[in-house]
């Protein structure tokens, strides 16, 4: 995988893990993101897990998949894949709002970048940490995902 030059500049050991642990993704993820600890809060502990979002683009055709068993495939494609002792926290996240989730595209919060009012603005499915399945109306606050970093964005086809 071709990771964004930003992430072996700023975080190289974040950089040097990802790239040891065959990190995997389905053609449908278009976009990855890094937060957390081994990401630019920074802090991480040996003990540390790696916090990701698999932004995908949902088929577009009405009626031509179940949403809850291909988010689960994009999980197990990149969770079956990895070969460290990291523990991986994925989130799969994809639009709901019209937005092109630009706020994935941002390093830090900035007042008005979400003009949707970024409470619960995107899907997100996950099944780890506590959750188990898609994870709606839990009071995710766009602002508290800061600081983060863009890592691989899928090549132009």
């Amino acid at each position: 995988m071709l990771f964004l030059p930003v992430l072996a500049q700023r975080l190289p050991a974040t950089y040097a893990l990802l790239q040891s642990a065959n990190l995997v993704v389905r053609p449908t993820v278009a976009r990855i993101v890094l937060h957390g600890s081994r990401g630019l809060a920074g802090g991480a502990r040996p003990d540390s897990d790696i916090d990701l979002s698999l932004l995908v683009d949902l088929p577009t055709a009405p009626g031509m998949v179940e949403l809850e068993p291909f988010l689960r495939a994009v999980v197990d494609t990149t969770c079956n894949a990895w070969q460290s002792d990291v523990e991986l926290d994925l989130a799969v996240v994809f639009e709901t709002r019209a937005c092109a989730l630009r706020c994935f595209t941002q390093t830090n919060w900035r007042e008005g970048l979400c003009l949707i009012g970024g409470v619960d603005c995107f899907g997100l499915y996950k099944v780890q940490k506590g959750f188990s399945g898609l994870v709606t109306h839990a009071g995710i606050q766009v602002k508290r995902m800061y600081p983060s970093l863009e890592i691989w964005r899928r090549p132009s086809r």
